[in-house]
């Protein structure tokens, strides 16, 4: 699973200092973090619209922070970020329209 690879790394210290659009990489990894924790976790795929817009937030900062990273460590990691969040979405988005 993405998510236990994900946190099963040490965060890269080429990504302490990064910031995209002033909020610090690591804001960023440690609201995944929880959100991701919830949604895998105790409420197994639901996430309340805090949550949502919290990984929509991230999605946003990370595909305008990925393609600037240079160091292949902290781009990879903030790119295994990435893809988690967007795919957290799409599920939000599948479950929404089934229950339209």
């Amino acid at each position: 699973m993405l998510f236990a690879e994900q946190r099963s790394l040490p965060y890269p210290d080429d990504l302490i200092t990064v910031e995209i659009y002033g909020r610090p990489m690591l804001l960023i990894d440690n609201n995944l973090a929880g959100c991701v924790t919830s949604y895998v976790g105790h409420k197994r795929g639901v996430l309340d619209a805090d949550q949502l817009r919290i990984v929509r937030e991230c999605v946003r900062d990370l595909r305008a922070l990925v393609p600037r990273l240079r160091q292949r460590e902290g781009r990879i990691y903030a790119a295994r970020w990435l893809r988690i969040a967007e795919l957290i979405i799409s599920d939000a988005s599948g479950d929404a329209r089934r229950n339209e």
